[in-house]
């Protein structure tokens, strides 16, 4: 049967730890490289389990609880410097797939809710005001597949 387990609407922030820098470019790409930057997004998280029974039956060794899901994706987003938002959740579903051997999947449905630079003082580069970001604002998908 199938199945699929979730986490819906994470919201994660933080100040500094991401850039958006080392990606692909071409005509259509107008955003600039930014080593360092603040960090803020919407992200569901989904898992399939390889034996479909260990998302009911009642083996707390094989079940994965969701609270357990949401604590490791903000540990990873505040402890990893990612260079993208792809990046970011590619290495939370990494980490869930070797946490939790018992998944054969982790799928990621990710908005990019990164507020737009309005000024920066020209005495401290640190000091920056920012603004709710413009619609559209980025959409990611991602799904990781265990191999075998």
């Amino acid at each position: 049967t199938d199945h699929e387990s979730g986490r819906r609407d994470v919201q994660l922030i933080k100040l500094t730890g991401s850039a958006f820098a080392d990606f692909a470019r071409d005509e259509h790409t107008t955003l600039p490289e930014r080593p360092d930057r603040p960090l803020y997004i919407w992200c569901s998280i989904g898992w399939k389990y390889a034996d479909a029974s260990h998302a009911v039956l009642a083996d707390p060794a094989r079940y994965v609880a969701a609270e357990q899901v949401a604590d490791l994706a903000v540990a990873v987003f505040h402890e990893f410097v990612s260079l993208s938002i792809q990046h970011l959740v590619n290495e939370i579903g990494e980490r869930m797939l070797e946490r939790w051997p018992q998944l054969a999947e982790a799928s990621f449905d990710a908005q990019n809710r990164l507020w737009d630079l309005v000024a920066e003082s020209s005495d401290d580069p640190r000091v920056k005001t920012y603004s709710d970001p413009r619609p559209p604002f980025g959409h990611i998908g991602l799904v990781l597949r265990r191999e075998g």
